[in-house]
């Protein structure tokens, strides 16, 4: 599955996109309150936001008015986009049961059923923008990011 990274990035940057979209457009907004209001450690959080960086996901700036803001709009940033620079995609490639020589060809046991679930949730990370998952903020009060 995805790792505690990711899962954290993802939800970092759906806080960033949501923060941008109520108007901190132009601004960038500090890793330690970001790290803070989601309950995660701030060393980690800078780690995996340099290579969202390198990756050309994020922008970054030092200083007193320092942080993070997205490069990019939060319509054009995809879930499997955040995947790739943190995990990469192996959870999308690779045997479920972790046989090396499992393939359409030589399958595990649950070969065929995991194929049908893992294409369902490459699609769906494929398919959703951090702009989707703000919407989804938007009409559920009590979700959190």
């Amino acid at each position: 599955m995805l790792s505690a990274a990711c899962k954290d990035s993802i939800r970092a940057m759906i806080y960033i996109a949501k923060l941008q979209k109520e108007g901190f457009k132009e601004k960038f907004i500090s890793i330690h309150k970001i790290a803070e209001d989601l309950g995660l450690s701030f060393y980690f959080l800078s780690k995996n936001f340099q290579k969202l960086v390198k990756a050309g996901l994020l922008e970054s700036h030092r200083g007193p008015q320092g942080g993070v803001r997205l490069l990019k709009r939060p319509s054009e940033i995809r879930l499997i986009d955040i995947v790739e620079v943190i995990d990469g995609m192996e959870f999308f490639n690779n045997c479920i049961l972790g046989f090396e020589e499992c393939s359409d060809e030589n399958p595990c046991t649950i070969h065929n059923l995991w194929a049908k679930k893992r294409e369902e949730i490459y699609n769906m990370f494929s398919s959703t923008t951090l702009e989707d998952a703000i919407k989804n903020i938007d009409k559920f009060s009590n979700v959190k990011v």
